[in-house]
């Protein structure tokens, strides 16, 4: 897109911005550039404010269904039509509710089931289910654990045929104890109330095992960290098993409770830089393409007290061996046979003394690391992000890519390219996406992989959002190539996406310099800006730094006059002229150099003007020069997204 002019406020928030990866991770030059709006088909309105969403989208479906406050809305995106909504209504019972703000039915609860869609919500405090076939409400009564009393409650519920599994409380009053319990199935079972201190439970997944009673349940959480040491965090991050065929126990006081509980800690630290992220946000759980469960890769996200986050990948593998293979956390007496967590076959019951040592030593002495052999995180980042959701894609060179989609706390989406064998991955956001028209906090994401789409919920409107955005990329051939945009190559002249071209397409995404692939070995020249000043008026030229990893230069005719390093503080590089003299009129360039790539990313022309309009455009180049610095400022995003 065409720079803002010197002194004037810079444009509105782009749709689509492109970054640059962190030093030795291959030098990108990004481009700043404005996605237009998408076509009004991409986004529809909910035509009044949800403070509270659910999202449920089933893959392949053009349909995305939203639980709000009273309604279920469907919205449907079919391919090159107009998109459109509809609305189910289902009215709360207040019955003696007596707090206005809660005393709504807010849906809380999405799932297919056979007999058509089931919806819960909190129904006026009394949590309520209804079966929703075509234009049908079926009320289902009160169905005490599909859906809280509030929905600011922390709520998780697990679905795996017939069995459900949940972790929202019964009671109203006196169940205030977190736990995770199976409410329909052979038998109901819950945690005991000592092994979690005040969890804030994240995912949970089934994971089927080489033999069907190994199954396992591993649900994702954050808990109060029983450290009391002034040092230690507040928060720690854990990840609990459960077998699936638990029955409970032998005695009266584990006949009801999950005997195969365990949890281990999870680790998301970089020791190189002494930095630790304790506070688990989300989890992504992305199947081996070969079916081995071992190998399903867990991206978990992050954030420390200072709301930086990272992002740490591990594999269920990892996860079960901690548990198959560790000792207990405090416990220093020989483990009892079968050892604590262990499944055993044809529902046998868990012996007393087995649990009684699991329930009093829930935790494993091992830790979960990060794959990879320096057990660190994938990459961390100044900015704190809330959800994520992973596609494994190939490349037309027939290259693996795991890309990963990153909510921010500012209502935007950060595309993060993972590259490189396990062992040394290397990971560096190319974009960062507004999918919405109206900025809000994103309360949802699904990705849909077979569609190759996000849908995105806001408290105002829902967003499909396209995986492969190439006509983003500005900068022609190079442009195209330097983003590494694994879903982009270059097609004659213009950047397009692999899955639309079914010619073969240029792409070069690993090589530290792919610039050099394009036919014409240099970009385009900046078109050049011309502006017209008065004599010993004050001036400035900007260039946005949109690479923190290039060094930017003004250049007046031959000599440099203004150089910015990488690192650089401000989001421009500024020249700014105290006293316009006849020896400083002529051209300006702003070149962006990394490595060996070359750019001119500006090119003006100061001219002098005539005497009339002197006094006029002197004030007016101040008022704009204050302009620039209370305004056009803050409004720049800060250069590099991942570091």
């Amino acid at each position: 897109m065409t720079p803002p002019p010197p002194g004037r406020a810079a444009p509105s928030a782009p749709r689509a911005r492109v970054s640059s990866p962190p030093a030795g991770c291959g030098l990108l030059l990004r481009f700043l550039l404005q996605l237009c709006a998408a076509a009004a088909q991409d986004r529809l309105d909910f035509g009044q404010a949800e403070p509270h969403t659910v999202l449920f989208h089933e893959p392949g479906s053009p349909s995305v269904w939203v639980g709000g406050r009273g309604k279920v809305y469907r919205f449907d995106f079919p391919e090159g039509k107009n998109a459109s909504v509809h609305t189910v209504n289902i009215s709360s019972t207040k019955g003696s509710c007596m707090d206005k703000q809660d005393c709504e039915n807010y849906i809380t609860l999405l799932e297919r089931r056979s007999e058509g869609l089931l919806a819960c919500g909190t129904n006026a405090r009394r949590p309520s289910c209804w079966n929703l076939v075509n234009d049908t409400v079926v009320p289902l009564g009160e169905m005490r654990g599909y859906a809280p009393f509030s929905p600011d409650e922390n709520s998780l519920v697990l679905f795996e045929g017939d069995e459900v599994y949940s972790t929202i409380r019964k009671h109203e009053y006196n169940g205030k104890i977190p736990r995770f319990r199976r409410i329909r199935g052979e038998s109901e079972l819950y945690t005991s109330d000592t092994v979690m201190q005040n969890p804030q439970f994240i995912k949970a997944t089934i994971v089927h095992q080489d033999q069907a009673y190994d199954d396992k349940i591993y649900y994702f959480f954050r808990e109060d960290n029983p450290d009391k040491n002034p040092e230690s965090p507040l928060n720690v991050s854990r990840v609990a098993q459960l077998c699936r065929g638990d029955q409970g126990g032998e005695s009266s006081l584990s006949v009801s409770k999950w005997n195969t509980f365990l949890k281990a800690m999870l680790v998301c630290s970089d020791a190189a830089t002494n930095k630790n992220f304790n506070r688990l946000q989300d989890v992504f759980l992305l199947p081996d393409p070969s079916g081995n469960w071992r190998d399903t890769r867990v991206y978990g996200v992050f954030s420390n007290p200072w709301n930086y986050s990272a992002v740490c990948v591990y594999s269920l593998g990892d996860i079960d061996r901690v548990f198959r293979t560790s000792s207990l956390k405090g416990y220093h007496v020989g483990l009892p046979n079968p050892r604590p967590g262990k499944c055993l076959p044809n529902q046998k019951p868990i012996p007393t003394e087995t649990f009684q040592v699991a329930d009093s030593h829930p935790e494993v002495a091992q830790r979960v690391e990060p794959m990879g052999p320096l057990k660190t995180p994938l990459f961390h980042s100044k900015y704190h992000y809330q959800k994520v959701v992973v596609h494994r894609m190939q490349a037309r060179h027939e290259e693996t890519f795991h890309v990963l989609y990153l909510t921010t706390d500012r209502g935007t989406i950060h595309k993060v390219v993972e590259s490189g064998e396990q062992e040394h991955s290397i990971a560096f956001n190319i974009m960062e996406i507004q999918p919405f028209y109206r900025t809000a906090a994103i309360q949802g994401i699904s990705l849909d992989a077979e569609r190759r789409k996000l849908y995105v919920t806001s408290q105002w409107e829902v967003s499909q959002v396209p995986l492969d955005m190439c006509d983003v990329y500005g900068g022609g051939c190079h442009g195209c190539l330097m983003s590494r945009d694994p879903y982009c190559g270059w097609d004659q002249d213009r950047c397009v996406s692999i899955y639309s071209c079914q010619r073969p397409v240029l792409q070069s995404i690993n090589p530290a310099e792919p610039h050099k692939e394009c036919p014409n070995p240099k970009p385009d020249e900046a078109p050049l800006q011309k502006v017209s000043l008065a004599r010993n008026s004050r001036y400035y030229l900007s260039c946005p730094m949109e690479s923190r990893h290039a060094t930017y230069s003004w250049r007046h005719e031959q000599n440099v006059e203004q150089s910015c390093e990488p690192g650089h503080q401000s989001p421009n590089c500024i020249l700014f002229i105290e006293n316009l003299t006849a020896r400083q009129y002529g051209h300006y360039r702003c070149e962006a150099r990394e490595g060996s790539y070359l750019r001119e990313a500006q090119h003006w022309e100061l001219l002098p003007e005539d005497r009339a309009l002197a006094e006029h455009l002197l004030g007016r180049a101040c008022v704009l020069a204050t302009s620039f610095w209370l305004g056009v400022l803050p409004t720049v995003v800060l250069g590099m997204l991942v570091h």
